[in-house]
């Protein structure tokens, strides 16, 4: 029986709408990153996070050899090279904060304060874009950062070393989408996502020398794991933006928390606290809102165009 590619079977659905697809894409996502994230603050107990976050891109980037070998090393055929090298470099020191904070803060408290990620992507689209900054974008912060707040409550808990490197890994990983929104107009997900597994072993590699532990076999293999995982998780939402229209997608984001409340469950028997559902709530709820009107404003400019 010939294995057939899940991603191309989802975008080869003719009955389903691509709205749909991105959905059924993005919420399986969501598992292999809640899945990955989980694995990784395992591994953490026993390993340094630096030296976990090298192993996640090189593995992530040996998943692909099959399909550099497959096409000759036509998927990483690019005219924007420069580009892809910036993008695995924000997003490798990104990973490194990343991975570091998941073995200091609970699973699910990590993810809903990283649902803050869409926001941060706004902001950098004004700021960094030069995009008109209008009311409803403001309010749609506002509530997204008040989310934020409720999750971090300062004054009633103490705002520790971890979730303030959640933070800063957002920021990272808001600079490495505004790229990766503009490498898509032109490059296949599968290029960009290899450029970024390859790219991203430069900063972490360099943090090796410092922490290197020789991992055990069960180590090594966990660490395999978290590298397919990781690099499928990009894949799926890649393509999911690819074919579906934002507005839609970003309200599943949430699942995002579902399934670290899972995980965290199972694995440590973790369970968020209703503050983080409420706060988790309002990050999504904005970034749901600030990106439909984002879309209609666009189809709006399109059709007086």
């Amino acid at each position: 029986m010939q294995f057939k590619n899940p991603i191309r079977m989802v975008e080869e659905m003719e009955n389903v709408s691509p709205t749909v697809r991105g959905i059924l894409l993005t919420i399986a996502s969501g598992a292999f990153f809640a899945t990955m994230h989980g694995s990784v603050r395992l591994l953490s107990q026993d390993l340094d996070a630096m030296e976990i976050a090298f192993f996640r891109a090189f593995f992530g980037f040996v998943f692909f050899a099959p399909i550099l070998v497959r096409t000759r090393l036509s998927v990483l055929r690019t005219s924007r090279l420069p580009l892809h090298m910036l993008r695995g470099l924000f997003n490798g020191a990104s990973l490194l904060l990343w991975f570091t904070a998941l073995s200091m803060v609970p699973l699910g408290d990590a993810t809903a304060l990283s649902l803050l990620g869409p926001l941060f992507v706004a902001m950098g689209a004004m700021f960094m874009l030069g995009e008109k900054v209008h009311g409803p974008r403001w309010l749609a912060l506002v509530i997204g950062f008040a989310g934020a707040l409720v999750i971090v409550r300062p004054g009633f808990q103490q705002i520790d070393l971890g979730m303030m490197l959640v933070l800063v890994s957002m920021l990272f990983v808001t600079c490495s989408k505004l790229i990766a929104k503009s490498l898509s107009r032109t490059d296949q997900p599968s290029t960009i996502v290899a450029y970024l597994s390859l790219t991203m072993m430069v900063p972490s590699g360099l943090a090796l020398f410092f922490v290197w532990q020789t991992p055990t076999l069960m180590q090594l293999l966990l660490t395999v794991a978290i590298g397919f995982m990781g690099s499928c998780g990009h894949m799926l939402l890649t393509t999911a933006y690819k074919i579906a229209d934002i507005s839609a997608v970003e309200p599943v984001v949430f699942a995002r928390l579902v399934w670290a409340a899972i995980v965290g469950w199972f694995m440590f028997a973790e369970f968020p606290g209703l503050w983080i559902w409420i706060g988790g709530a309002l990050i999504v709820a904005a970034s749901t809102w600030l990106a439909r009107h984002e879309s209609r404003e666009r189809r709006r400019k399109e059709k007086a165009a």
